[in-house]
């Protein structure tokens, strides 16, 4: 096995880390970690596999692909088909990891959310959608742990959506003054050309004009499946919280700048701040397209209130 030296960025990373996923998947570590000789020697080795294995550079520090990968098994995510919306499962068509589900992402017992001051989620009218900037949902999670943030919802590159938090009950913190009357998403995307080396397949390069500026910026697109994805998701929103089916625009088109003061509807994180680029502008197209349409399914209550973690 290579070796692999640890920065203390990766090592301070891994102090906040490992309590989660000890908790979640039950392995322990050296007496130690990461201070003494045995530990350092634990983590060199994981993460010299993990390198190894390019796929799991981005699973934390021993997350449940690695975990799975170490004991020759491929992870698959526990996937349902609900949304948790005030304690209440949601049908939805796609999949989805809540935090209940031992493989799930879960912000509940971490800094970096709060209740909302209205905890059924009436205030709520804003769908904020983001690009993570990260080659996997796990990444994301830990980048947003290691930075005291959060989102309610995080839509991984297979199409798959991991929910962190109860959408009408608790205020992620990932749009700042909209914190209190929106749901987030962070849609996995690396967004930086060369980091293309790790998405399975390659993504597409688009080319597209810049928001808050002038010339053009290229960058990675979402997959078809995640455009389908956010459509679906904005669909299910924006019914069970009555928020409006619109997006920002003028003349028909998408704004590249900010949205008016109090907009209500779904918008990019760009939208509400000037140093934001995210999500770009490719999302737009599908969901201007269904929203154009008069359509709207129902989804209903698939079953009895499920626990909230501690």
């Amino acid at each position: 096995m290579t070796e692999t030296a640890l920065s203390a960025r990766w090592l301070r990373r891994a102090r906040r880390l490992n309590p989660h996923y000890k908790t979640r998947l039950h392995w322990s570590v050296p007496a130690g970690w990461p201070d003494d000789v045995a530990g350092r020697e634990f983590a060199e080795r994981v993460a010299a596999f993990q390198s190894e294995h390019g796929a799991l550079t981005a699973d934390g520090i021993l997350g449940p692909k690695t975990w799975e990968e170490l004991q020759g098994r491929t992870w698959e995510p526990p996937a349902r088909e609900y949304l948790i919306v005030g304690g209440e499962r949601i049908a939805v068509p796609f999949p989805v990891v809540t935090w209940l589900e031992p493989g799930g992402l879960s912000f509940y017992g971490k800094r970096g959310w709060a209740k909302r001051r209205d905890p059924t989620g009436e205030r709520v009218n804003l769908f904020v959608l983001h690009w993570d900037g990260c080659t996997s949902a796990h990444q994301c999670f830990h980048v947003l742990l290691d930075r005291g943030l959060s989102v309610h919802l995080m839509l991984d590159g297979d199409g798959t959506v991991y929910q962190a938090l109860d959408l009408a009950e608790a205020r992620a913190w990932h749009a700042g003054r909209a914190n209190e009357r929106s749901i987030g998403v962070e849609i996995q995307n690396p967004v930086r050309l060369h980091r293309n080396k790790w998405q399975k397949p390659p993504r597409d390069v688009v080319s597209e004009s810049r928001v808050h500026g002038r010339g053009t910026y290229e960058h990675l697109d979402f997959y078809d499946v995640q455009k389908k994805r956010a459509v679906q998701l904005a669909e299910v929103l924006c019914e069970r919280f009555d928020i409006r089916r619109e997006l920002p625009t003028k003349r028909g088109n998408v704004v590249k700048g900010l949205a008016p003061a109090g907009f209500k509807g779904v918008c990019g994180h760009y939208h509400l701040s000037k140093n934001k680029p995210d999500p770009g502008l490719s999302l737009w197209p599908g969901l201007l397209a269904a929203f154009a349409q008069n359509t709207n399914p129902k989804h209903e209550c698939v079953g009895e209130n499920p626990r909230k973690e501690d």
